[in-house]
């Protein structure tokens, strides 16, 4: 009896499991798109493949657990060219395996994007490199991220030297829509284990490898998670990433040897913790975290050899002064910032500077207030100016409480200088038994509770080495 059940199954599953479709066009894609249904797969042919749009959009839809594929024959296998594109633009699809590579002719739009109607899709195992036009002053992206619940994952990005970041989170915005309102909706994004590689641009902004939306849509709550990402050999532009709107999570992120900072440029109550900054670079422009806008939260960071400070935003961390009236597209003031328990080492100039602010504009400075530092550990700081901390701005208002520091000038009023005895080293990181503040923890917490999650004490006051991920651990897996 037990051999006559397997036996129905058996025939039954080979009667209805679904047929691989193989495709070599866009038409032929676009015929099989009618027929594709949830939990079903289109292989696209091994080949090279020139100035070939790709819409991968169709009247059905997948399910979370079943979704409809478009994957390369092999991975690595489908190359793209010319001015070639991909838009996954429906529900629950996935797009994997394909490279885009050799000079571009793209003159307009993303390489690859997720379309504004689009949810829960994802483009995962996708690498684009080199593929920048021969106009450097051609601005676009290399992937444009729109929709809600979209999943960028393993994916590779290397060798852009045109404007435009790799890229870039879009909010959605009607034709009622008012610049600096929060009407547009939350896109609840996650963005993790891709590798961002060596990018450069022929002037000095416009170059992040990532920026999460805009100033008109800066007050837009994305609640988009950015973690386990590796970023390295950034040049010129002072952003690495570039924030702009609120309550996104930048967490367990690698960056090595860029010439920027993560920058919460715009929007408000963002979080920074446990990621990782290394900046021996030689060209004296390595920078961490830079803080602007009201209520942003950076803890349980360790940096380390970062050479910017000569330039004071481009300190390890940098809380910045606002201008008066600001613009949109200007500078907010950084109150009520929170900086608890990071570690910073062998920084160029000081480690930490508060009321830093951006001349350029012409207006006055409103400088932070009720900044709190709280359980930072500085450590060996260098150079002309060796203080822990520096204070610029005369009407700053700051607590600074149970910090530490060593081999420095000065750390300010709670700021205790530290003992060679009292520092150990593991993994390759100096650290410090940091006290575990309740009141710390407890505000971390509660700021924190927006996002329906909680953290335990160990994992607000103590880096764990693991969050310091390597190359080997993201990107695409065919070029490994």
């Amino acid at each position: 009896m037990k051999v006559f059940f397997f036996t129905v199954i058996f025939v039954f599953n080979l009667i209805t499991a679904p047929a691989q479709v193989i495709v070599s066009s866009a038409e032929e894609l676009k015929t099989a798109l009618t027929k594709i249904e949830a939990g079903q797969t289109i292989m696209w042919k091994n080949g090279i493949y020139k100035d070939t749009k790709i819409n991968f959009t169709t009247k059905n839809i997948g399910t979370e657990k079943s979704p409809i594929i478009l994957k390369a024959q092999t991975a690595g296998k489908v190359f793209f060219t010319g001015n070639s594109q991909l838009v996954v633009d429906g529900k629950y699809l996935q797009a994997e395996g394909f490279y885009f590579e050799g000079q571009s002719t793209l003159e307009k739009g993303d390489v690859m994007a997720f379309a504004n109607n689009s949810s829960d899709c994802r483009i995962t195992n996708c690498a684009v490199k080199n593929y920048s036009p021969s106009d450097d002053l051609a601005n676009n992206n290399w992937i444009s991220v729109q929709g809600i619940r979209n999943e960028v994952d393993h994916c590779y990005f290397s060798g852009k030297t045109n404007q435009g970041p790799y890229l870039v989170v879009r909010y959605k915005t009607g034709d009622d829509f008012v610049p600096g309102s929060d009407k547009a909706p939350s896109t609840y994004h996650h963005i993790h284990h891709n590798y961002f590689g060596y990018r450069t641009l022929p002037t000095d902004n416009g170059g992040e490898d990532m920026r999460i939306g805009d100033s008109k849509t800066s007050f837009t709550h994305g609640f988009n998670i950015i973690e386990y990402n590796y970023f390295e050999e950034q040049r010129l532009e002072p952003e690495v990433i570039s924030n702009k709107s609120w309550d996104n999570i930048y967490r367990f992120n690698t960056f090595i040897n860029n010439d920027g900072s993560m920058v919460l440029r715009h929007g408000q109550k963002c979080f920074v913790y446990g990621n990782y900054f290394s900046g021996k670079t030689g060209r004296r422009m390595s920078g961490g975290v830079r803080v602007i806008n009201p209520n942003q939260t950076v803890f349980n960071n360790y940096l380390e050899d970062l050479e910017g400070g000569i330039q004071d935003r481009k300190a390890p961390i940098c809380i910045m002064s606002g201008l008066l009236e600001s613009a949109l597209n200007e500078y907010y003031p950084s109150d009520s910032a929170l900086v608890a328990y990071n570690v910073i080492a062998n920084s160029v100039g000081p480690a930490i500077v508060l009321g830093e602010g951006n001349a350029t504009k012409g207006k006055a400075f409103v400088d932070p207030q009720n900044i709190l530092l709280a359980n930072n550990f500085v450590y060996n700081t260098m150079g002309k100016n060796q203080d822990a901390v520096k204070v610029m701005g005369d009407k700053t208002t700051y607590v600074f409480s149970n910090n530490v520091y060593a081999k420095s000038n000065n750390g300010y009023k709670g700021f205790e200088a530290l003992k060679a005895k009292d520092i150990k080293k593991a993994n390759g990181i100096n650290y410090v038994a940091l006290k575990e503040s309740k009141g710390i923890i407890d505000l971390i917490n509660a700021r924190l509770q927006v996002h329906d999650f909680q953290l335990t004490s160990k994992e607000i006051t103590q880096f764990n080495p693991s969050w310091r991920i390597t190359k080997a651990d993201v990107g695409v897996s065919w070029m490994k």
